[in-house]
């Protein structure tokens, strides 16, 4: 172990993924800033938004009632609000992209935790946000309450009616970090979860 800036020990392993975390972080600005395949699939008119402000975050999290997860903090921060990103993008937060429905991740969050009287069977897991549109109301999702964010495919298409949700819920990467390097580097985890079960 080696002492950092401010005369802390800090180990190799954390200074490792610090650096890869803001390797990434810069090369998500860099593809966003070029505009070449910023978006996958977008509509017509989808777009970057810009980065995310102090007060759109801290209103966010405090509406969501957590913290969103290190990574995706810094990607709504330092990268754009959303409309960038897999398939039809990364949804914002408050003041950024929205879905097809015109809600931001907070919005759909809310929405998700709410009981429904017809299905005794639903809930939506805590801390669970959506924060990419796969179309046919199908959203990548990231573990706000895990700090590696998790992320999971909810697929509600082949649901049946009064059966349990378990299923419609299905991890897609150990991390947010592993999501958005590859994707960055041109490897879409979620086509090729597609590709390989057909």
């Amino acid at each position: 172990m080696s002492p950092g800036d401010d005369g802390r020990v800090v180990r190799p392993r954390l200074r490792r993924y610090v650096a890869r975390v803001d390797d990434l972080v810069a090369k998500l600005r860099e593809r966003v800033r070029s505009g070449e395949r910023a978006i996958d699939y977008g509509f017509g008119n989808a777009r970057p938004f810009p980065p995310a402000t102090p007060q759109e975050i801290d209103e966010s999290e405090r509406r969501l009632g957590f913290a969103l997860s290190p990574l995706l903090r810094r990607v709504y921060f330092e990268v754009a609000n959303g409309g960038f990103g897999p398939a039809y993008g990364l949804i914002g937060v408050v003041g950024g992209a929205a879905d097809g429905r015109r809600k931001n991740a907070v919005d759909l969050y809310a929405e998700y935790r709410m009981p429904d009287p017809s299905d005794p069977h639903w809930e939506w897991p805590a801390k669970l946000l959506p924060v990419c549109n796969l179309g046919c109301a199908m959203y990548l999702c990231v573990d706000c309450g895990d700090p590696r964010g998790p992320v999971t495919w909810f697929e509600p298409n082949p649901h049946c009616d009064g059966e349990p949700w378990d299923d419609a819920f299905n991890p897609l990467a150990a991390s947010t970090d592993a999501w958005l390097s590859a994707w960055v580097d041109g490897n879409d985890l979620f086509e090729r979860l597609i590709a390989e079960s057909a």
